[in-house]
């Protein structure tokens, strides 16, 4: 004859414990694996809200700070352009052109005749560099009407300029007035004017450069705040993911040292209500 025990009250509760302990094993494991705190919206459905917040704008601060960085490039290279044209035109110190420089060929020794020879192997050069300042493909100083560029800042907000086209094709131009008067050299009031020219591009792209500045001056500040955003929604999600090794160490030391008390309370509870049983045939 087979007798069953349905209602062994201390062991079923043992059972219980036992597999509260093996759950909270199970849970603390996967978040050892993992680094996580949270990995499925049981374990904190509030918090999981409130970390893919912070995901989704840790994500758009990344795709931010591309475009600030691709901006930052571009306007350096246009700018290092811009800065050999004036090097160019007038030496490493404009208000001393060196005889290097175009001014300082145009006001130094010689006649109109190799004057005009040296001035339009400038022009020649000139030409060539802003040909040669590109970025990404994109010719930044040679391009009809000027290469117009857009980089969201976040906010809502973005930022917009304009490249100058700087070719000496360019009717109506500064350097094409260069590149018409030096063409036109043949005595010393064609030279004056060659001269007079030179000066007015020189002026011309020191503009450009200024104006580019102030939008380098904006990429660098919003970049600076793209970084310090970031160190908070970063910090803010790491508080809210990553998984507090002391913390789920102690839980873990717990739900062990419980699931073996329950393991053996099961077994006890087990045995003595066998005992207790043949104990009442003698």
């Amino acid at each position: 004859m087979t007798i069953w025990f349905s209602t062994n009250i201390p062991e079923m509760r043992a059972i219980s414990s036992f597999n509260r302990a093996s759950t909270d094993i199970s849970e603390i494991q996967q978040r050892f694996a993992t680094g996580q705190r949270i990995n499925s919206g049981r374990d904190d459905p509030g918090g999981l809200i409130v970390r893919e917040g912070l995901r989704a704008d840790i994500k758009g601060i990344h795709g931010l700070q591309a475009g600030m960085g691709q901006a930052e490039n571009l306007t350096n290279v246009a700018a290092g352009g811009m800065m050999k044209l004036l090097e160019l035109i007038a030496g490493s110190d404009p208000s001393n052109p060196s005889e290097a420089s175009l001014l300082g060929a145009l006001n130094g020794e010689g006649d109109a005749a190799a004057k005009k020879v040296i001035a339009t192997n400038f022009m020649t050069l000139y030409d060539s560099i802003v040909a040669s300042t590109t970025y990404s493909g994109d010719k930044l100083l040679a391009t009809t009407d000027g290469l117009a560029k857009t980089y969201q800042l976040g906010g809502g907000q973005s930022l917009a300029f304009t490249l100058p086209d700087l070719q000496s094709s360019v009717s109506a131009s500064a350097a094409a007035g260069l590149k018409t008067a030096i063409e036109a050299i043949a005595n010393d009031t064609t030279l004056a004017a060659a001269v007079t020219a030179a000066e007015t591009l020189q002026t011309a792209i020191a503009t450009h450069v200024g104006t580019l500045g102030g939008s380098q001056n904006v990429i660098a500040l919003n970049q600076r705040a793209l970084d310090s955003r970031l160190e908070s929604f970063v910090g803010a999600e790491g508080r809210i993911s990553n998984v507090d090794l002391a913390w789920e160490s102690s839980r873990m030391a717990r739900a062990e040292l419980l699931a073996q008390n329950s393991m053996n309370s099961i077994l006890y509870n087990r045995n003595y209500a066998a005992f207790a049983v043949r104990s009442l045939f003698g």
